[in-house]
């Protein structure tokens, strides 16, 4: 059984952190929570943590012997959203959205 995810980026951060992820595909359902309080829904997203990890775009470690998954989405100035450890380096989310 998959767990679905609900996470709301924070429109003034620019960012959305989570760490010690378990599971190895995340369902994501992604909102962005606007400067004015409102939020408004993002879209759903299917991200597979490890492939992510090997490119590099997620951390993988290990936490008392189970391995666990950090992962950080930004918002660009112009909208799109990104899935990377750094800005610098980062892949568009749009790539794993769910129809």
């Amino acid at each position: 059984m998959r767990i679905s995810h609900n996470w709301n980026l924070n429109e003034t951060e620019g960012r959305y952190a989570r760490t010690g992820i378990v599971e190895d595909i995340v369902d994501l359902y992604l909102g962005l929570k606007r400067a004015d309080g409102s939020k408004e829904a993002v879209g759903r997203f299917s991200l597979p943590m490890d492939a992510l990890a090997g490119g590099g775009f997620v951390t993988r470690r290990l936490v008392d012997g189970h391995r666990v998954f950090d992962i950080q989405i930004y918002r660009a100035l112009d909208g799109s959203y990104s899935v990377g450890v750094r800005r610098e380096k980062t892949t568009p989310l749009e790539r794993y959205a769910v129809p």
